[in-house]
């Protein structure tokens, strides 16, 4: 598969026989051509005025400008269509989730030796610092950032689909590719995915033009911001050939993803290849469970980085029990995010035209191996090719038909653009465009006012122990995560680990931690709390109420 054999063969060949004409020709007979131009002038005079004949160089350039022209305009409606719905989405949201405040952190960590914030890559965090040399505040730099990688991905997925199929068909996949909520909402928050989605889709499209150096470091580029890469540059194996090339794209690949394997092994003091191995180690665990307990030897959080060899194992045996069902969460998270019309149609072009695009979809099959509870954040990476490739089972339906049935290739061209337009609908209307809908992590105006009081009147560093990262974000302040073990155990823990502030947010004390119900609803067991005295209590609104507690020690 070339996806950019379309462009450049009609690139060389108009440049070629361009100037290869143009040059030999007017060398070759000019001479001769000087001798003819008298008699030419003359029987031109005498004869009356005639249309001029287009020569065939000029139907063919007309008949080819036609379908590029048709294809930029298709392309500009979906990159129009994309870039609203993103900027709805810009002004409409916060753009912060639980790990937004982390990158955040880290790119302002650039340029200073530290200690390591979080299980996170860099490559993110050094875009969000380049883009803060020019974008104010704190929080829009890393939005910018994902901005126009989600509206660059809109135009890397129109040309792998266009190196496919025509104009039409390619405009579809890219318009599916605009419109999803998922990726729109990606294309405008603090988070990684969607400069994932963009670099891998890039190294994809150079792999296909045939670039394999040039795609391996692309997605070497990707490992820099994200960990899955490393399936992605496995999993493309099979589309490169010879075995030659295959050794360019990895060599690329290893070349590119060095200086993070350095950084992140420096970090850790060992060879590390992502932060991210607890999700490994917990992937025997008999609960994917998304809260740590201090004193839980099941947690997810109490599982050691690297386990030991004797202990390896059983934690495979474990994993490979579980294998199935997390499996079956994963697929369940995938429907929602491609529902069942879109993904038949997929499963069509898959079996049509498979290659570099299945380098994605093998993130599926990886992700039950880990301690992940499945999340839509991760099938939403496999949205582009997804999306090329139901383009391509509906062009394959389409022309099973007789090109003479004019009218029959009509109707099905306008039953399968019902099929997407519904598939697409059904997404909107399900767990993706309920991410969108809901997309705040809760009362967002609620978190910056407590962090500006917090601000102004706490000791300046001081460490705030909370559940979500935003009010010690907007304070300015380090945050330590809150465990989910009960009352008493919790509040000590926060004692031992040097806490000055313990906040509790209303909704969260409703849902995950209902240990706090009584000190937050019940004046005498307040007064009885000795750790903990209440220094701020606002609300915006219902279940939108924060306290913070200031943590006080034995004297």
């Amino acid at each position: 598969m070339c996806v950019g054999s379309g462009v450049e063969s009609g690139a060389e060949s108009g440049v070629g026989s361009g100037v290869g004409s143009g040059v030999g020709s007017g060398v070759g007979s000019g001479v001769a051509c000087q001798g003819r131009i008298a008699t030419a002038t003359i029987a031109s005079l005498a004869s009356p005025p005639m249309s001029p004949r287009p020569t065939p160089r000029a139907r063919r350039s007309r008949a080819g400008g036609r379908p590029r022209l048709a294809g930029g305009l298709l392309l500009g409606a979906a990159l129009v269509a994309g870039a609203l719905l993103r900027g709805w989405v810009l002004f409409h949201s916060s753009g912060l989730t639980m790990d937004s405040p982390l990158y955040v952190l880290m790119a302002e960590q650039w340029g200073h030796a530290r200690e390591p914030l979080g299980p996170a890559h860099h490559g993110y965090s050094a875009l969000v610092a380049l883009a803060s040399l020019g974008v104010p505040g704190r929080e829009w730099p890393g939005r910018i950032v994902s901005l126009a990688a989600g509206l660059l991905l809109i135009a890397v997925t129109w040309r792998l689909a266009r190196g496919l199929l025509p104009a039409r068909a390619a405009a579809a996949a890219a318009a599916l590719v605009a419109l999803h909520p998922l990726l729109a909402l990606s294309s405008g928050a603090v988070m990684t995915e969607s400069t994932f989605q963009c670099l891998t889709y890039l190294a994809l499209l150079v792999l296909a033009g045939g670039r394999p150096a040039w795609g391996g470091g692309l997605l070497g580029l990707a490992y820099c911001v994200r960990p899955e890469a490393m399936v992605v540059a496995a999993a493309a194996l099979p589309a490169v050939s010879p075995l030659k090339r295959r050794a360019v794209w990895l060599l690329a690949f290893a070349l590119a993803a060095l200086p993070e394997v350095a950084m992140l092994s420096a970090e850790h003091h060992a060879l590390t290849l992502t932060p991210k191995t607890n999700l490994v180690a917990a992937a025997g665990a008999t609960q994917d469970d998304a809260e740590w307990h201090a004193t839980g030897a099941e947690s997810l959080a109490a599982v050691p980085a690297s386990p030991a060899l004797a202990r390896l194992g059983t934690a495979l045996a474990r994993a490979a029990a579980r294998y199935p069902d997390r499996l079956k969460g994963q697929l369940k998270r995938v429907h929602q995010t491609w529902p069942a019309p879109l993904l038949l149609l997929s499963l069509i072009g898959m079996v049509i035209r498979p290659g570099p695009l299945l380098a994605p979809l093998a993130i599926l099959p990886v992700l039950p191996l880990l301690g992940v509870t499945p999340h839509l954040r991760y099938p939403q990476t496999m949205v582009p090719a997804l999306a090329i490739f139901a383009a391509i089972g509906g062009a394959w339906l389409v022309g099973r038909l007789d090109p003479g049935r004019t009218r029959a290739r009509g109707l099905a061209r306008g039953a399968l653009a019902l099929v997407l337009a519904l598939g697409l609908g059904w997404c909107w209307r399900g767990p993706a465009g309920d991410a969108l809908r809901r997309s705040e992590d809760g009362p967002t105006r609620a978190y910056r006012k407590a962090g500006r009081w917090l601000a102004e009147h706490g000791k300046p560093g001081a460490l705030v122990m909370d559940r979500k990262p935003y009010i010690p974000f907007f304070a300015g302040m380090p945050q330590a995560l809150m465990p989910d073990d009960d009352y008493d155990a919790l509040v000590d823990y926060a004692v031992r680990r040097g806490a000055d502030y313990l906040v509790v947010e209303e909704y969260v004390m409703w849902t995950i931690r209902k240990q706090f119900i009584p000190l937050m609803t019940d004046p005498a067991f307040r007064a009885r709390e000795r750790r903990l005295r209440m220094i701020y209590f606002g609300r915006e609104g219902p279940r939108t109420g924060i306290a913070i507690f200031e943590v006080t020690r034995a004297r």
